[in-house]
């Protein structure tokens, strides 16, 4: 089911309407896809990088990065490899810790980074479900950054720490 709700996150997005590095929105549905279908780190990975190097560079957003906020919430819903797991949630990561590039902010998109961190929001359960398991760093950094609730996230990783 999970794949298929990013399928439909994947498609209900006009792509070509939001900004990349070098002008490659049109490659990031099949990215999206690749990553989310990944059976082992070799695929992860090499569809990690051909994100990570155009939505968000270095911590600077670009336009594409919001909608894929919404895409790599669905596929956390379900079944994924561990592999892909990880860097779907690293990707989230380096999304949220971003903010505009600068020519993003040129075009007066300075709110981005708020933005993508707003959309994060609204999948913070599943990211708290990863506190459980080998990706609770990054879900724990992930939340520190979108969790306005700072006394539940206390509670919640002292419970975690605990064990």
């Amino acid at each position: 089911m999970s794949i298929r709700l990013a399928e439909v996150e994947i498609a209900r997005i006009r792509w070509e309407d939001f900004r990349t590095l070098g002008n490659r929105s049109g490659g990031i549905p099949g990215t999206l896809r690749s990553l989310l279908a990944a059976a082992d780190e070799n695929e992860a990975m090499a569809a990690y990088w051909d994100l990570e190097n155009v939505v968000v560079v270095q911590g600077q957003l670009h336009s594409a990065a919001l909608p894929t906020v919404s895409v790599l919430l669905a596929g956390l819903l379900g079944d994924l490899s561990p592999d892909a797991r990880d860097l779907v949630l690293e990707l989230l990561q380096q999304i949220v810790m971003g903010e505009s590039d600068e020519n993003e902010a040129a075009l007066g998109n300075t709110d981005l980074g708020d933005r993508c961190r707003e959309a994060a929001r609204t999948g913070l359960w599943l990211v708290y479900r990863e506190l459980g398991t080998r990706r609770r760093e990054t879900a724990e950094a992930i939340l520190e950054r979108i969790e306005n609730e700072k006394p539940r996230l206390a509670a919640c990783l002292a419970g975690v720490r605990g064990k």
